[in-house]
């Protein structure tokens, strides 16, 4: 064989090799390019099934699981008839701050969750815990998200912002509000010192109003109690998504969720801030049992001596002691 069709030989057996190689290559990306397909297709995607929230048919919040409780509680204060802790446990991957005030003469005591009006932070709400303590009950006062409090996040009355991370796909912190009292309800039943099973919620104004909402979520809550509390009052719409994201907590809509726990709503006659004729409007749409206790004066969101006997009644009534 001459040199030069030996030459030619080698020359096609280098491309066969070649060709050979390049196939391989082409072959083994494809199944590369495979079997990443199906480990992304396995992969949890940030979608609104996958969401720590959900609407259902009925236009309702609902949760998915709680998890475990992430809290943690210190004492700053250390009295003859009360011990008074600042807590802070995780909602929705969050910081949420709140005092818990424990009678000293009870044990185990029932808890009261409290949720204080528009900019009442949860240091400035200590009129209502001192009187529920001198009733021989706990209390948990969350600072509301954006409230003034330490409890961040913007204001939870922010109805734009809120909107706004609803169709972006994010978390209206109207919903981080409603989940962080359930997630209050879990810390307070991890605490041994705390009587867990026993335990329902006072919101004072607006607070009332998520208040309602988290009980008819969670049906553990004894009962609740609202100090000035109407139903949200939004300006009209038509558009459907705005309608989806605003009445999946408005107050109205979890009314007949709560039976049969009570409701107790309280009222002043001369509140301008919510009339007696607004809270009046959203306690003739409540199931019974239900309770309504008017009062002379301009009262608005906060504790007063005129209704204590009243709110002991129906604490003994939804607690049991």
């Amino acid at each position: 064989m001459s040199k030069k069709r030996v030459e030619e030989k080698r020359k096609k057996e280098r491309s066969r090799r070649l060709l050979y190689a390049g196939i391989c290559a082409v072959a083994f990306i494809v199944v590369l390019g495979i079997l990443f397909f199906a480990w992304c297709s396995q992969v949890p995607k940030k979608t609104e099934t996958a969401k720590l929230w959900s609407i259902d048919d009925a236009g309702k919040l609902n949760f998915t699981e709680h998890g475990k409780v992430e809290g943690r509680a210190t004492v700053i204060e250390n009295k003859d008839g009360y011990t008074l802790e600042k807590v802070v446990y995780k909602s929705f991957g969050d910081d949420v701050y709140a005092l818990l005030r424990m009678p000293k003469n009870v044990t185990r005591p029932p808890v009261v969750i409290v949720l204080p009006a528009a900019t009442v932070t949860k240091e400035a709400d200590h009129a209502t815990a001192e009187a529920l303590c001198e009733m021989g009950y706990a209390s948990l006062t969350l600072d509301l998200r954006g409230n003034g409090g330490e409890t961040g996040g913007y204001w939870v009355g922010n109805w734009t912002a809120g909107f706004d991370d609803f169709l972006a796909g994010g978390d209206p912190v109207q919903y981080k509000q409603v989940y962080d009292v359930l997630k209050g309800l879990d810390y307070v039943k991890s605490r041994e010192d705390l009587d867990g099973g026993n335990v329902c919620l006072l919101g004072e104004s607006m607070g009332g109003m998520w208040a309602i909402v988290a009980a008819g979520l969670e049906p553990d809550f004894k009962g609740v109690i609202t100090i000035s509390s109407c139903d949200f009052e939004l300006p009209d719409t038509s558009d459907a998504q705005a309608l989806r994201f605003v009445n999946a907590v408005l107050p109205s809509n979890y009314l007949k969720d709560l039976p049969p726990r009570k409701l107790a709503m309280f009222q002043f006659d001369g509140d301008i801030v919510v009339t007696m004729e607004q809270g009046k409007a959203l306690y003739d749409k409540a199931y019974e049992p239900k309770a309504w206790h008017l009062y002379s004066g301009g009262i608005h969101g906060v504790y007063d001596k005129a209704y204590g006997a009243d709110l002991r009644s129906e604490l003994k009534e939804m607690l049991g002691k």
